[in-house]
């Protein structure tokens, strides 16, 4: 497993934490508000304390109507957490002509061509570079990556580059007489500030918080 797909794997699961979290506060505030609310209703002796009864049930039905959407659709609240971590719409290439069985070939090929050639090494690579290695239009080229890969074409090649920069660093870049800025520009960068924002993107740290993990 690469270490983009690590990294969207940890994404997915951390966000079905916290919707469980989620789930539970508001279950938590229904039981305790249903509590209030029947506890009042039972013990009130005038009309100001009715008034209370009819202003609880309002966060009730609230509180209710919450738990009801995160059981009922619990991804939406996972999206709502950490959008990238949705999945494209597939139907939108469904009319394109590029069949699911020739789309995995041409992944494979894909695959093979990054990391045998090293295509990612190339500072100024396009989409229509890989369409052109892959012999089909940039459209199939980018409904490859989208299906297969579930990324964007940016994110796809950067996956790669920082998955090299965190080799790099990880094969004693504190002892060497480099900066991270050479090894961004090794790993197919064009500046510091672009690598800075992919690198947190895909492990969630910095090279710095990177390299103190590891060590």
């Amino acid at each position: 497993m690469s270490l983009w797909e690590s990294t969207q794997l940890f994404a997915r699961n951390k966000a079905g934490f916290f919707a469980k979290k989620l789930l539970l506060l508001f279950l938590f505030l229904f039981l305790y508000t249903g509590f209030l609310t029947f506890y009042s209703w039972t013990n009130s002796s005038d009309g100001f304390n009715l008034l209370l009864v009819y202003a609880q049930l309002v966060p009730l039905v609230l509180y209710g109507i919450i738990i009801y959407l995160l059981v009922k659709h619990p991804s939406v609240s996972s999206e709502r957490l950490y959008p990238f971590t949705r999945v494209p719409q597939k139907h939108k290439y469904k009319k394109t002509g590029l069949s699911e069985s020739f789309s995995k070939e041409l992944k494979s090929k894909l695959e093979y061509l990054m990391n045998s050639q090293k295509l990612y090494l190339n500072h100024e690579l396009r989409l229509d570079d890989i369409a052109e290695l892959l012999d089909i239009s940039r459209h199939h080229a980018s409904q490859v990556i989208n299906e297969n890969f579930e990324v964007s074409f940016y994110d796809y090649v950067n996956s790669y580059r920082i998955e090299e920069a965190a080799s790099k660093l990880c094969a004693g870049f504190e002892n060497s007489s480099e900066s991270i800025s050479d090894i961004a520009y090794q790993c197919g960068f064009n500046n510091r500030v672009s690598f800075y924002k992919a690198f947190k993107k895909v492990t969630g740290s910095t090279p710095t918080e990177f390299m103190v993990k590891v060590a």
